[in-house]
């Protein structure tokens, strides 16, 4: 009799759990939900996939002090040029496919001072970055790309849909996305570089950062990298003649 009494009872809570199991929603199903939410939260999605250029224009500070301005391109279909003054120093930094450089000069008078050609996984580095400028939440389309999940996590009392987007060769960005809303709360890169967006500035639609703060570790400790953009185009392209490595 005990037996009879004990059966129904296992097979209930078997049941219950089977049910809870089944409607649970799978990685795959919460990668895509998330993926629409976070799409949806910049702009819609016809307008994500037109763009073809985005430049951003603005100040770069340090946490040393140092104060300077920036100007970002990323350009369709795998290029990035970025020209960094601080002071008396003007740096230009540009993928174009699959080279990469570096140049220094002085700004007063543009006299050369050194040029830096970037080895294969700077160069590898800043193609995910393009990826991912381009991507809008979207799995990496490179060979091993990949979108994994890594559960919920709690940012500044939003909770988080936590997901790794992975462009193989070790190079990820994991981000940190608002389960509710599907804005980023929180990234961090293969290096633990961590990135924060704060405001935001509508561009024909579409919803950009107005300031990204990154943090990272130094030999002197943490320090902060801040870019407060004041202008932010899309598809303008640039020559392709900025793009073109200069002679040494």
């Amino acid at each position: 009799m005990k037996i009879k009494r004990v059966i129904p009872a296992v097979i209930a809570v078997s049941l219950i759990l089977g049910s809870y199991l089944n409607g649970a929603d799978s990685d795959e199903e919460i990668i895509q939900q998330t993926i629409e939410r976070a799409r949806a939260y910049l702009g819609d999605s016809n307008k994500l996939n037109s763009i073809t250029s985005i430049h951003y224009k603005g100040s770069l500070l340090y946490s040393s002090g140092d104060l300077g301005t920036i100007e970002m391109v990323y350009q369709k279909p795998m290029k990035q040029r970025m020209v960094a003054v601080i002071g008396d120093r003007k740096e230009v930094s540009v993928l174009n496919n699959s080279e990469g450089w570096t140049t220094f000069e002085r700004v007063v008078d543009s006299v050369p001072l050194s040029m830096e050609i970037f080895d294969p996984i700077r160069i590898l580095i800043m193609q995910a970055s393009v990826r991912e400028a381009f991507g809008f939440f979207r799995k990496p389309n490179v060979r091993n790309g990949e979108i994994t999940y890594e559960g919920k996590e709690t940012v500044k009392g939003h909770e988080c849909v936590v997901l790794t987007y992975h462009h193989g060769d070790g190079i990820a960005f994991r981000r940190f996305i608002d389960a509710e809303t599907g804005q980023v709360r929180r990234t961090l890169d293969s290096k633990g570089v961590e990135y924060i967006e704060e405001g935001e500035i509508m561009v024909e639609g579409v919803r950009f950062p107005k300031k990204m703060v990154s943090t990272f570790s130094t030999a002197i400790g943490s320090q902060t990298m801040e870019f407060a953009y004041t202008s932010i185009e899309i598809n303008k392209n640039l020559p392709e003649s900025d793009f073109i490595m200069p002679l040494p």
